[in-house]
């Protein structure tokens, strides 16, 4: 369980993230957006009420899953930052662990579980953080949010798989 998020940092599911974080998204992965549903984005907000946005991911409905994906975080949204907001922002798991947390609240009814594939030791640990845990499949995480039996969990897991990394 996260820590309180700070007030600072909003969170909010988008319809049009393009306009928002479609150059952040260009410039981590090297390409336009997918055209997945369920965009969303934690914005910082400013002093003077200027929302920055700081992070950004996907949830993709394949009932009875949701894929989480695209996750990632603008370093410039920090410098928009007081010292004493960053170490809040630490001590709450970050923006990104935030962020994920929402989406499970948020999505919880379209789905049996989130699925996440991740490769990057870092954004492992901050998955980690937020509620994912590792399967038995190399680099593919879980976050399951409501009882279900092995059996269920083991098909799940074995679907997710099979769709390779996402």
């Amino acid at each position: 369980m996260l820590p309180a998020k700070p007030d600072f940092l909003i969170i909010s599911a988008v319809d049009h993230p393009e306009a928002m974080v479609g150059e952040l998204f260009q410039r981590k992965f090297g390409h336009p957006l997918p055209a997945w549903n369920h965009d969303v984005v934690a914005f910082f907000r400013k002093d003077d009420g200027t929302l920055v946005p700081m992070s950004y991911t996907k949830f993709a409905v394949l009932e009875p899953l949701i894929l989480v994906g695209g996750c990632c975080t603008d370093g410039r949204a920090f410098a928009h930052m007081t010292e004493a907001q960053k170490a809040e922002l630490t001590a709450a798991g970050g923006s990104m662990a935030q962020l994920l947390s929402y989406g499970f609240k948020r999505f919880a009814d379209l789905c049996n579980a989130y699925f996440g594939y991740c490769g990057d030791p870092r954004a492992w640990e901050v998955d980690l953080s937020a509620g994912f845990i590792p399967t038995e499949h190399e680099k593919l995480l879980v976050h399951w949010h409501k009882p279900l039996n092995d059996q269920t969990k083991r098909a799940l897991v074995a679907m997710a798989h099979a769709l390779g990394p996402f």
